[in-house]
């Protein structure tokens, strides 16, 4: 409670009795008063500001752990017992009171006891003197250890924090949990198309390649013909009928045609394959998988949504099988690799690397898109949080990513230079990815 400067002004009509306390003119505190404080609980005190001297009463002191004789009547040491970060307040608030007192002065801060220990007091207090040009001489008031009630207010405040933690974290659980579910009835979805469409396409496939065959032998059965015939009279209009019908140009067309058929028949087929790989019903059990496999199959997946947009690269290091649940770490490729189209707004480059750096695998999705602004890139793995506009995007994405790495012991992190990209990377340690690495088979 420092003191504005001021001159040394004489309190001649005040006298020290033998306690130590001032004794008060008639329009300061009485001895009824000061009883009656004690009596209430708070503890007394008097500040002489311009002579420096701290007066308080037995209340005051044993509050703090201080026998009668025992507590300092200088203000500054009894200034030092107040906590380093509460006194800048105090000051702020004495010279504002100093400026105005249009009310009682009012302080709560924590003040060292005996023991060494900070104890929560508030403080009150009011001017009850001033020299002829308007400065503080001297003030009383009154302290009470409010420490408890501070206390209180501390573990309810933490209680009400933990309150709204837990409620955030349910409702995030259940919304992942109903994300999950989604997930799945999708890849049971994908894996019965997958599924209904392998049969078609199986006696699609082996009915075409005996169209092939037949195709063939037919062009070879006519050509036989054609050559036996020679100048064989009757068989004139057999020569003008294989001339209209320009057989030489269907020998050369028609395998043509057939190829380009059998090209898009196997690229349904790879995609049949793939959806089965991504969505891998019935195996959400741990087991060993190609992690490449995995990639290239949510590639596939997204090859429609990235080719209009970016340039694929693939630099494949060598990675060994590792022991996962393929279609969860699946999911977060998707999602990476989907984020990082929709980063690039005309066109770009997307690079998938992977190696094994330190006893860990890395696999990292560069794009060359429009980054992550600084203000977000310490929130894009929060629940819910997302820059996308209403509609668009529920925030869960990253987040459901980063769950599902942290339960193969692995961290997904990420890294960005605003208007030029960002890189995701997703670290696996080696050590954890075996189905010793835990008695379930499972990471923690």
């Amino acid at each position: 409670m420092s003191a504005p400067a001021s001159p040394a002004v004489s309190l001649a009509s005040d006298e020290q009795r033998p306690d130590g306390w001032l004794r008060p003119h008639s329009k300061d505190m009485s001895d009824a008063w000061q009883l009656a404080l004690e009596c209430a609980g708070d503890g007394a005190w008097d500040w002489n500001i311009i002579a420096g001297t701290f007066f308080s009463g037995p209340h005051f002191k044993a509050m703090l752990g201080y026998a009668e004789d025992e507590f300092s009547s200088s203000y500054d040491e009894v200034l030092a017992q107040v906590h380093p970060d509460d006194l800048p307040r105090l000051r702020s608030a004495l010279a504002a009171y100093f400026e105005r007192a249009e009310r009682p002065f009012g302080c709560d801060l924590r003040v060292r006891n005996r023991d060494g220990e900070y104890m929560w007091m508030q403080i009150r207090g009011r001017l009850v003197e001033r020299d002829a040009e308007g400065r503080p001489l001297r003030m009383v008031g009154t302290q009470r250890d409010i420490s408890q009630a501070r206390q209180a207010e501390t573990a309810l405040q933490e209680q009400l924090a933990e309150t709204v933690r837990l409620n955030h974290q349910l409702e995030g659980a259940q919304v992942q949990l109903v994300q999950s579910e989604k997930l799945a009835a999708i890849g049971q979805l994908a894996a019965g198309v997958a599924h209904e469409m392998n049969t078609p396409i199986g006696f699609v496939s082996s009915n075409f390649t005996s169209l092939e065959r037949y195709v063939g032998q037919l062009f070879a059965v006519l050509e036989a013909y054609r050559s036996a015939a020679g100048d064989t009279p009757g068989c004139a209009q057999a020569e003008a009928d294989y001339q209209a019908a320009d057989i030489d140009f269907l020998r050369d067309d028609l395998p043509a045609l057939l190829a380009e058929t059998r090209d898009g028949l196997e690229r349904v087929q790879r995609i049949v394959r793939d959806l089965k790989d991504f969505s891998r019903v019935g195996e959400q059990e741990w087991q060993f998988t190609d992690l490449h496999r995995g990639l290239d199959s949510t590639l596939n997946i997204l090859r429609y949504e990235l080719k209009h947009k970016a340039e694929v690269i693939r630099e494949y290091g060598s990675l060994p099988e590792v022991w996962c649940v393929p279609s969860m770490l699946n999911q977060v490729f998707l999602n990476l690799l989907a984020n990082a189209a929709q980063a690039i707004k005309t066109q770009g480059s997307i690079t998938v690397r992977t190696g094994i750096e330190a006893g860990n695998i890395l696999i990292r999705i560069i794009d060359t898109g429009s980054g992550i602004a600084p203000e977000h890139i310490a929130r894009i793995f929060d629940p819910f949080f997302t820059t996308k506009p209403a509609g668009k995007g529920t925030g869960l994405g990253l987040s459901l990513a980063q769950d599902i790495v942290r339960q193969h012991r692995g961290r997904l992190f990420a890294t960005t230079a605003y208007g030029q990209g960002s890189t995701f990377t997703i670290e696996l340690p080696l050590s954890s990815l075996s189905p010793s690495a835990t008695d379930t088979g499972e990471p923690s």
